[in-house]
C-alpha cells in the first residue's frame, strides 16, 4: 500500500471514530401514568401522579448520569418523588420514581361546558444537551394506568414522543458561541380529557333555559296586567344573571366568550326582547288597540321559544363539532 493510500484510510478511520464519538448517547424514557388530580380551570393547572424510568449504558457522557436528580417538567414543577428505584439491569443502569407533579395548563375553554382538553407534560434533561443525549420512548411500557379515573371526565389517546427542543440562547455558557441556540432532548406524553357526559352542561345552563322559557310565558298573560308580565320578565332576567356569574366564576377571567357566555348573552337578548313586546303590547292597549295586541302575543308565544331552541342548539353544535 502506497504512503498516499495509507493516509487516506487513516483519515477515513478517524472521521469515522469521530463521527462516532459525536452521536449523542441514548436514553430510554417511559411512563405510566396513575392519576389525574386537582384540576382547576380557575387556577389555570393540574395535578398529576406518575412513574417515570430511564435506562441508558452508563459509558461517556452517561458515565455518572443521575436522571431522577436531573430531569425537569418544563410546563410544571416537581412536587415529590418516591419509591426510587436505582439498580444494574445487566449492562444497563435502570432508575426509576413515582412523581407527583403540578402542571401549568392554558386551558382552551371556548366551548365551557361542552368542552375537551389535550394535557401534555414535558420533561427535559437539564444537566445534558441535546449534543451530549437523546431520548427515545419505551412504547412497549408507557401506557394510561387502568385505576385512572376523573370523576366526570374520561381520558384517552395517550401519546408519548420525543422531539428536540431549540433554545435561541446559550444561557450564559461562554463556551459556545455568543447568541448561540442551545438543543435539548424534550420527551413529551400526551394525553385527551374528554367530559364523560353533558351532565355539568345542564346542570350549568339548565337555570338559564329555564328561566328563559318562563319568560316567555309572559305572552299568556293578559296584555291589560302589565305588572305581571313585566314582573315575570323582570324575574326571569334576574334568574339569568345569577346563572351567568355562577358560570363566569369557574373558569379563569379571560376576554375570549365561552360558550356558557354566549348562551347567557343570548338569552338575556330574549328576556329583553320579551320585556320590549310586552311594552308594544302596553301601549297598543292604552290606545285600545287590543285585537292587534293579542295576536302580537299569540305569534310572539310561538315564534320566540322556536327561535331561542334553534340558536341554541345552533350554538351547542358548534361547540361540540
Amino acid at each position: 500500500m502506497s504512503m498516499r493510500a495509507f493516509l487516506l484510510a487513516l483519515l477515513l478511520l478517524v472521521d469515522a471514530r469521530a463521527a462516532v464519538a459525536a452521536e449523542p448517547a441514548t436514553v430510554i424514557v417511559g411512563t405510566y401514568v396513575n392519576q389525574i388530580l386537582d384540576l382547576s380551570f380557575r387556577e389555570r393547572r393540574y395535578v398529576i401522579d406518575f412513574w417515570v424510568w430511564f435506562r441508558w449504558m452508563p459509558e461517556g457522557e452517561l458515565a455518572d448520569y443521575k436522571p431522577l436528580e436531573s430531569f425537569e417538567i418544563i410546563n410544571g414543577r416537581v412536587d415529590a418523588k418516591t419509591s426510587i428505584v436505582e439498580k444494574r439491569i445487566g449492562n444497563a443502569s435502570y432508575a426509576s420514581a413515582r412523581v407527583t407533579a403540578s402542571i401549568s395548563q392554558a386551558w382552551e375553554l371556548d366551548a365551557f361546558p361542552l368542552d375537551r382538553h389535550r394535557l401534555r407534560i414535558h420533561l427535559e434533561d437539564s444537566q445534558h444537551s441535546g449534543n451530549e443525549m437523546g431520548f427515545a420512548v419505551d412504547l412497549a411500557n408507557s401506557r394510561l394506568g387502568k385505576e385512572i379515573e376523573l370523576s366526570g371526565w374520561t381520558i384517552s389517546r395517550f401519546d408519548p414522543q420525543v422531539t428536540t427542543t431549540l433554545y435561541d440562547s446559550n444561557f450564559g455558557d461562554i463556551s459556545l458561541p455568543y447568541k448561540d441556540y442551545s438543543k435539548y432532548s424534550r420527551f413529551t406524553f400526551a394525553m385527551d380529557l374528554l367530559r364523560e357526559n353533558n351532565d355539568a352542561a345542564m346542570k350549568l345552563l339548565g337555570g338559564m333555559f329555564f328561566a328563559t322559557l318562563v319568560a316567555f310565558a309572559a305572552f299568556l298573560i293578559k296584555p291589560t296586567d302589565m305588572n305581571t308580565r313585566f314582573g315575570v320578565g323582570v324575574g326571569a332576567l334576574f334568574a339569568v344573571a345569577t346563572s351567568a356569574v355562577i358560570a363566569a366564576s369557574a373558569v379563569p377571567d379571560s376576554s375570549a366568550l365561552t360558550t356558557a357566555d354566549t348562551m347567557h348573552m343570548i338569552s338575556m337578548g330574549f328576556i329583553f326582547a320579551s320585556l320590549a313586546q310586552s311594552a308594544i303590547c302596553m301601549k297598543w292597549v292604552e290606545t285600545q288597540h287590543y285585537a292587534r295586541a293579542k295576536r302580537l302575543d299569540r305569534w310572539s308565544a310561538a315564534l320566540f321559544p322556536l327561535l331561542f331552541v334553534l340558536i341554541c342548539c345552533t350554538v351547542v353544535m358548534r361547540a361540540t363539532r
